[in-house]
């Protein structure tokens, strides 16, 4: 059944679409958003990229789990004399390293000798930096707190004969590292340890120093791979033959501290994107390595919050007019085709530029929600078409039938045998009001008549097959047995109203309208040929129906339904006998619309007449029928006694003994 569309409209998509955009382009920005960037989108990064190869001249001299047995030291670094530590810059300066870089915290005063013995070989190097321990002092004003943020230098003999000392600022506790810092922001600011370890061995200290300060403070490590990826040698081995390490650390930076293969004592292991596939923690001394090849070699990540804004904009934007402005499957073709290029592209930057683009938020996010959007508009845009079509067509066909035929073109000749039932409309009078009006006329009393006959139909579910001249034909398929009357009553009820409310606003034009129901097989479908179909019903239930109808004008009624659709003894129904329609073979059973002013007794005072008339019309069957004309004006009756005797009619009997009137020859 067709129902008249309203006037609300869907959601569009391109206000979705570009509030969505919004807050992802606003996202990417944020400091939630960039974190997760900075978690999950720069290891897939780092992942997708690989190791690649750290710079030459950076090297770690490391103090490992074996260190110790293998020079016969205590476990403990805090125990060691100094005089190892002196022993290895006088290795280190024989090999005319550039410059040795301690992440070692020399805070508590040692044996005198060995204390000495480093400083003097510190002096005569006059190319050792030293760390210095960053912490946080709480003071108390009042009722608050301050904090306050104060570096500790190593001891004081030791700071004095070092090149010079610096912080490293890293996470308080184990956990993922990311950035470094290349200044500690305290009264006053000190360059951090990869920062002075560059500007000591620069050519040029005072370009270098420029060239940091137009630098963020905080900068993103770019990894070369997994831990010890960055030459990394044993302090013992450097300590008993150190020549054979000559062409690894002549001109080099060495960074001295603890970093072992084995971690299970370690404090200072930190996870990397490359922690997962090797196990091992970076160190604190290889961050300060790799910051410091980073800073030296050019290659620290590079990233700017206004480029992701436009970059998202920009893919997104592409991505939207790709999946709403063309048909699905291009579009989803080239939404496709533009995240595998995006992330070529930012991955072809990070390999080859270090140049750092969000990669969660477009390919993760933006991109399966334009992918959404553009199946919801599709869905949208099917259902809007589907919708003009039954609005277009829906005065020629059923909606299932459109619908069908819109989603199964290749099956328009599609017919279905079912039970059903059919409704013959046939307006009295037309024939001469058709020649007593014009044509324009007509026509528009017609469609003003249609207006009244259609719809009570189709608001019960009724197919119109065919509509001629002054004529309707209706179907209603696959109606239980048991619900044919239930399905056809208000049916009839309403449509009488609806005539008999034209019939009022049309008193010179007046279409009083005779109707005929009944149920049976029938075959709906398209047929026709060639390149013109029409959807109708076809079998005998049509004619039939129709041969129904036409009976109406004999018997003198306006509504007639067959037995088939309800039992003889229905509430809403007079039995009126058992006929041979025109045409047919097999007598029917026909009931009309029960009126006033018919009563039990008065339908059972006529059936009893009807019940004589197998003997012909006989006295007494004449004098019921009679008497029931005179009390009702029923016009049955008068067909009944003004036909009993006329050749042109005959009574029969049938099976059961029930009278048959015989139609045949009307």
């Amino acid at each position: 059944m067709l129902r008249k569309t309203s006037g609300h409209r869907q959601p569009r998509p391109w206000p979705v679409a570009l509030a969505l955009l919004s807050a992802l382009c606003l996202w990417v920005i944020l400091p939630w958003g960039q974190a997760l960037e900075e978690g999950v989108g720069l290891d897939t990064l780092f992942y997708l990229r690989g190791e690649r190869e750290p710079p030459p001249g950076v090297a770690i001299v490391a103090i490992n789990e074996n260190t110790a047995a293998a020079l016969g030291l205590p476990a403990q670094l805090v125990n060691w004399p100094r005089s190892v530590y002196a022993e290895l810059v006088e290795r280190l300066s024989s090999l005319q390293v550039k410059l040795i870089v301690f992440d070692v915290f020399f805070k508590t005063r040692g044996e005198q000798s060995p204390d000495k013995q480093f400083a003097t070989a510190m002096k005569q190097a006059q190319n050792v930096i030293l760390f210095a321990f960053t912490g946080r002092e709480v003071h108390e004003l009042g009722d608050q707190q301050v904090l306050v943020d104060r570096i500790a230098e190593p001891l004081a003999p030791l700071q004095q004969s070092a090149l010079a000392t610096a912080p490293f600022l890293l996470p308080k506790v184990s956990s993922k590292v990311t950035r470094y810092w290349i200044r500690w922001a305290g009264h006053p600011p000190r360059w951090t340890l990869p920062a002075a370890a560059l500007l000591h061995q620069a050519a040029n200290p005072a370009a270098a120093e420029a060239g940091l300060a137009a630098l963020n403070n905080a900068q993103v490590y770019n990894y070369y791979g997994p831990p010890r990826t960055i030459t990394t040698l044993g302090l013992e081995e450097v300590l008993a033959n150190p020549q054979q390490f000559r062409h690894l650390l002549s001109d080099a930076v060495v960074f001295v501290g603890y970093s072992a293969r084995h971690q299970p004592g370690q404090k200072d292991g930190f996870y990397t994107p490359f922690t997962a596939a090797s196990g091992l923690d970076i160190s604190g001394v290889e961050l300060a390595a790799t910051a410091f090849a980073n800073l030296r070699e050019g290659s620290r990540i590079r990233h700017h919050r206004g480029v992701w804004l436009l970059v998202t904009l920009l893919y997104g934007g592409c991505l939207l007019l790709a999946g709403l402005r063309l048909p699905f499957a291009y579009g989803l073709a080239l939404m496709l085709l533009l995240a595998v290029g995006y992330g070529a592209l930012v991955l072809w930057l990070f390999t080859h530029t270090f140049y750092w683009l969000p990669l969660l938020a477009p390919l993760l996010l933006l991109t399966p929600m334009a992918v959404l959007l553009s199946a919801w508009h599709r869905l949208q845009v099917v259902a809007e078409q589907k919708q003009r079509l039954e609005t277009a067509f829906g005065h020629y066909l059923p909606a299932a039938e459109i619908r069908r035929l819109a989603s199964q073109p290749e099956r328009f000749a599609q017919r279905q045998a079912l039970f059903g039932v059919c409704l013959v409309t046939d307006a009295q009078g037309y024939t001469r009001m058709a020649e007593r009006v014009g044509s324009l006329r007509l026509s528009d009393i017609m469609e003003q008549y249609y207006a009244a006959v259609i719809p009570p139909i189709r608001a019960q579910g009724g197919i119109i097959s065919d509509v001629a001249g002054d004529g309707v034909i209706a179907i209603w398929s696959d109606v239980p047995v048991h619900s044919v009357w239930a399905t056809i009553g208000p049916v009839l009820q309403s449509l009488q109203a609806s005539v008999d409310g034209f019939n009022r606003q049309h008193p010179d034009s007046q279409l009083p309208t005779r109707v005929g129901v009944h149920a049976g097989d029938v075959v709906l479908g398209n047929f026709g040929a060639s390149d013109h179909f029409e959807y109708r019903a076809i079998g005998d239930l049509v004619n039939t129906t129709s041969r129904i109808e036409n009976a109406c004008k004999s018997l003198g009624v306006s509504v007639l339904v067959s037995t088939v659709c309800t039992a003889p003894a229905g509430h809403d129904l007079r039995y009126l006998g058992e006929f041979l329609l025109q045409g047919k073979q097999q007598p029917l059973g026909l009931m009309t619309l029960l009126a006033a002013p018919w009563s039990g007794a008065l339908q059972r005072r006529f059936e009893q007449a009807l019940e004589q008339l197998g003997a012909g019309l006989t006295a007494a069957a004449r004098s019921e029928l009679a008497d029931l004309r005179r009390e009702t004006g029923d016009p049955v009756c008068d067909f009944y006694l003004r036909y009993g005797d006329s050749k042109e009619w005959r009574f029969t009997c049938c099976e059961g003994g029930r009278v048959v009137v015989e139609l045949n020859k009307n």
